[in-house]
């Protein structure tokens, strides 16, 4: 973010982030929820969460996929049109800060505390997450792999590239509404562009 000028820095928190908050305040009054894979037990409250998931679907998912009407390799709320501007605004804030980073699948929670844990059925070591919200707190806590806490880094509306899948991470406690936005490759060989409505080979 600070190798960012003025002018990318000021689309990105007087449009962006306002539009994309705005448009999961809406989506999350809607009663969405998903479960991914075995996240429950690495959930502090072992609720499950209400969340999105936007881009490729996982091997996992095309092989249990119900509705038969949708692109099968394309996440069923990427399909919506609101969910479809929710990944656009991910999409784009995430490419203006780290041109250069490779992902497919991008996961929103909402005011959901994870434990300390690795994310290791990523493809790629790094992710990239960033928060938005009404929320004090709820920085991403960092660990060494004797899981001894190493610093928190501070995440609202800053998104922050880190390895997810190498490294112990958790939420640190906080107040308030939040959202956070992570994003990350999948084992699958399949790119979505939000803009071009492709779905492309790697």
């Amino acid at each position: 973010m600070e190798d960012l000028d003025n002018d990318l820095k000021n689309q990105l928190y007087n449009h962006y982030f306002v539009e994309l908050e705005t448009l999961l305040k809406v989506y999350h009054n809607r009663k969405t929820k998903i479960s991914v894979g075995n996240r429950l037990n690495i959930i502090k409250d072992h609720k499950r969460p209400k969340s999105l998931v936007l881009g490729v679907r996982s091997p996992f998912f095309l092989s249990a996929r119900k509705d038969k009407t949708l692109n099968p390799h394309i996440s069923k709320h990427t399909q919506t049109e609101i969910g479809h501007r929710i990944y656009e605004l991910c999409y784009t804030i995430i490419s203006m800060v780290y041109p250069n980073f490779d992902f497919n699948q991008i996961i929103i929670n909402f005011n959901t505390d994870f434990l300390i844990h690795k994310d290791k059925k990523n493809k790629d070591p790094d992710s990239v997450i960033f928060s938005v919200g009404d929320h004090e707190g709820g920085g991403l806590n960092i660990y060494d792999d004797d899981k001894n806490l190493l610093g928190t880094t501070y995440i609202w509306k800053y998104p922050v590239k880190f390895s997810g899948k190498t490294t112990y991470h958790s939420t640190e406690d906080y107040t308030g509404n939040r959202w956070s936005v992570v994003a990350y490759r999948i084992k699958t060989n399949k790119h979505y562009d939000p803009y071009e409505r492709e779905l492309i080979d790697y």
